[in-house]
């Protein structure tokens, strides 16, 4: 069956159903027929599908999938991560009156680029049906450093944003990386404060 690549040009989220153009055709496409569901169809969505009948034998639109792999990311999403940002980076600007600044900067950005890229390539295995990859890679990436590329892959990519154990974790690790940089520009102060309280106990 030939694949053809179209836009959504309507869609009612409430009815759970569109049209897709492709090739100066519009075509009929309910949400029962996108082989996956990674991501809301919208207005715009690019999408590969095939010609078929629905339940009255009329032409539509189905196996659909999106082209993209990805949610969207929202200037919402692009600010929370800015403010997360702060923190490090006030610390790498410290470190940075040791001249140890650009390591630092680079590191993150490095770590961040192949977190990105495991997530990417663990959403390309998913949509296929391939070996995928145990949990433990990612969070020691984030541990590392690369949760701010993590955070982009989840939702550019919507990516194990579903699942609960998973994202514990992963907010964990991003909280253990602001109370570190944190408390760095405080001069260890809470680290200071936690041992002197297990030592008089």
């Amino acid at each position: 069956m030939p694949t053809l690549t179209g836009r959504i040009t309507s869609w009612d989220a409430q009815r759970g159903f569109g049209y897709v153009e492709a090739d100066g055709q519009s075509h009929f496409l309910h949400h029962r027929d996108f082989a996956e569901r990674h991501k809301a169809p919208a207005v715009d969505d690019v999408v590969n599908f095939s010609l078929g009948t629905d339940r009255k034998g009329r032409s539509c639109a189905v196996n659909a999938r999106h082209q993209n792999y990805g949610g969207r990311l929202g200037g919402v999403h692009v600010v929370f991560l800015l403010l997360l940002l702060i923190a490090p980076t006030l610390a790498a600007v410290r470190l940075g009156q040791r001249e140890e600044v650009w390591f630092v900067l680079v590191w993150y950005v490095l770590i961040s680029a192949l977190t990105w890229v495991l997530y990417y390539d663990d959403k390309r295995r998913a949509r296929i049906n391939a070996w995928r990859a145990p949990e433990k890679p990612f969070h020691l990436f984030e541990l590392a450093g690369g949760w701010p590329g993590a955070f982009l892959a989840q939702r550019q990519l919507r990516h194990k944003v579903s699942k609960l154990g998973f994202q514990v974790v992963f907010w964990l690790i991003v909280t253990l990386h602001q109370f570190v940089a944190i408390d760095f520009l405080l001069g260890w102060r809470m680290i200071r404060a936690l041992n002197v309280m297990i030592s008089s106990r």
